[in-house]
């Protein structure tokens, strides 16, 4: 039974060239969406602050990660120390039930984090569609 494998033909090299270049792609996407997103985010947590002394709203972090397996992600945080040196940020994010001088003030930091999540599934999906190798 002679004949040739079909491992190396043109049409089959050319598929895994698609897929490759497809591959390398899908590495960026994330990391190039993620650096657009930081900015917003942090905007939005420091316009959101429930205290407008500038201690907090100077202590808003929002930075790009990596973690073990070097996947890119957010940290976001703040940390705002009273002169008596109480941290009092994660308390401000969290207690629904604080007479905030501006409605809407809690949750500074995961309410836009969360949004920017969202925008992100969104834009990555669309990329990694447009990105796919056709045919």
């Amino acid at each position: 039974m002679a004949g040739s494998s079909a491992t190396f033909t043109k049409s089959l090299l050319a598929s895994k060239k698609r897929l490759q270049k497809f591959l390398k792609e899908l590495d960026t996407i994330p990391d190039a969406e993620i650096d657009k997103e930081i900015p917003k985010i942090k905007a939005e947590a420091i316009a959101r602050t429930p205290f407008k002394t500038g201690k907090l709203e100077r202590s808003v972090y929002v930075r790009k990660s990596k973690n073990i397996r070097d996947r890119v992600g957010i940290l976001a945080g703040a940390s705002a120390r009273s002169p008596g040196g109480y941290n009092y940020a994660g308390i401000q994010h969290e207690r629904r039930d604080f007479k905030h001088p501006i409605k809407g003030t809690d949750h500074y930091i995961s309410d836009p984090f969360n949004k920017a999540v969202r925008r992100l599934k969104r834009r990555i999906r669309y990329r990694i569609k447009k990105a796919a190798p056709k045919g």
